[in-house]
């Protein structure tokens, strides 16, 4: 989010005036730019390419926590309404991403126990979800036969093609796009709000923030709301199908999927190694990748001898409390934002609940 004075244009250079530009082309900013009809998109990099276009590509119900776990700390009622949000947005992605045609699949989710005390948490969760109206079924035995205990299925649940979606997304919007324009500032004026872009300045109406691990790097409200925290992923040469559902296990910090063409794609182990993946830094790791590939031996001995044809990571965006940050900014209500989504932008306001709280612009100012 730094720009070198020699890369932006000749001061004198004539400001563009928007009434709406969104900043960040993820698939939060895309969704929006379409449901707020942007003028203007703005990235740093390109389409997806942040976690929108790195990720697991699995679409569930629920936010990182279990269900006990997020009636425990957020309390029953809120539990509740975050997992009724995820299901409705889940509905929405599935319905766009039909509507668009691009690659979804109603396969179904696992989460999975890999110690007994996780095994005792989502067991509970699947009681006290049951009794809140939602759909789960709990196995004492691993449903995926793959030597954990026990887990939740969910047959709602699903995975897309996240880049596809995003591009399809931002196509369908019909903003202009500006790639490769790393916006380093934003002052205040009483003609608008004056973006500070590489390529050239904009003068917006109204701002989206939808740039998520990165906004504390240029909104300095953000500073102590959000921190980076990177996700390694690998993928193999395709196989014969062998898993249908996706699935999570060890509290969300391993996900992996089979997708249709028949590679498995797993990520996690974040949590061996909290405080190096708190980066921004696009590259994997030794030790992570050697704990997926361990992974793999154990689990899945179908992909044992099987090529790894593709590692990445990517940054996501974690908060404090672990819930998302929408709403508007207190010094200027003409700045709008959709940021920290805690690893779950798929399933977490993604499609419905960002763009439900900003499409009226009449949110109470929050940062």
């Amino acid at each position: 989010m730094s720009v070198g004075l020699w890369q932006t244009p000749d001061p004198a250079r004539a400001v563009e005036a928007v009434d709406t530009v969104v900043i960040g082309a993820g698939l939060i900013g895309a969704y929006l730019a379409l449901r707020l009809k942007a003028n203007l998109v703005l990235d740093a990099r390109h389409v997806a390419g942040g976690a929108s276009g790195r990720n697991g590509g699995l679409l569930l119900t629920g936010i990182a926590h279990s269900y006990k776990a997020a009636c425990d700390h957020y309390g029953r009622a809120t539990a509740r309404d975050l997992w009724a949000l995820t299901v409705r947005n889940r509905e929405a992605m599935i319905g766009w991403a039909t509507r668009l045609g691009t690659p979804v699949r109603r396969c179904g989710s696992a989460i999975v126990a890999c110690s007994p005390a996780e095994a005792a948490e989502l067991e509970e969760s699947v009681a006290l979800m049951t009794a809140d109206g939602f759909t789960a079924e709990w196995h004492a035995e691993d449903p995926l036969g793959r030597g954990f205990l026990g887990g939740i299925t969910n047959s709602g649940d699903g995975a897309i093609q996240p880049g596809l979606l995003t591009a399809a997304l931002m196509q369908a919007s019909g903003a202009q796009l500006r790639e490769a324009c790393e916006v380093y500032g934003m002052e205040s004026t009483a003609a608008g709000v004056r973006v500070r872009v590489r390529g050239g300045d904009v003068l917006a109406q109204r701002v989206v923030l939808a740039t998520n691990a990165w906004t504390p790097l240029f909104v300095p409200e953000f500073a102590d709301q959000i921190v980076p925290g990177r996700g390694q992923i690998l993928a193999t040469a395709p196989v014969a199908p062998f898993l249908q559902p996706a699935a999570y296990c060890d509290y969300g910090f391993v996900y992996f999927q089979q997708t249709p063409e028949g590679r498995l794609v797993l990520g996690g182990y974040r949590n061996l190694a909290f405080e190096a993946e708190r980066t921004y830094a696009d590259q994997v790791t030794p030790d992570i990748q050697q704990a997926l590939e361990t992974f793999l031996a154990e689990h899945f001995p179908e992909v044992a001898n099987v090529p790894i044809e593709r590692r990445w990571s990517g940054t996501m965006a974690f908060t404090p409390d672990g819930l998302p940050l929408v709403g508007r900014l207190r010094r200027d209500e003409r700045i709008a934002f959709a940021v920290g989504f805690n690893g779950h932008g798929l399933g977490h306001y993604g499609g419905g609940g960002a763009g439900q709280r900003l499409a009226g612009w009449n949110s109470t100012p929050d940062v």
